[in-house]
């Protein structure tokens, strides 16, 4: 079963940055006119990542 990590997030010239607070390392950047998620640092790939901001929140993936 995989853990689950947060995510602190902040606004920055590229849209939200969300960071992991569990110390793994993971960064993502959400484009705030397109939604656009885009990762930078993968951090624990096997650990599930939520976070939130206003009215953003990071749905759980659906894999298929």
């Amino acid at each position: 079963m995989a853990t689950t990590h947060r995510l602190s997030c902040e606004a920055s010239p590229a849209g939200l940055l969300f960071e992991c607070l569990d110390g793994c390392g993971r960064r993502l950047v959400v484009e705030r006119a397109t939604g656009k998620l885009t990762v930078l640092d993968r951090g624990d790939q096997f650990s599930r990542h939520r976070g939130s901001h206003s009215d953003l929140t990071l749905a759980e993936p659906t894999i298929c």
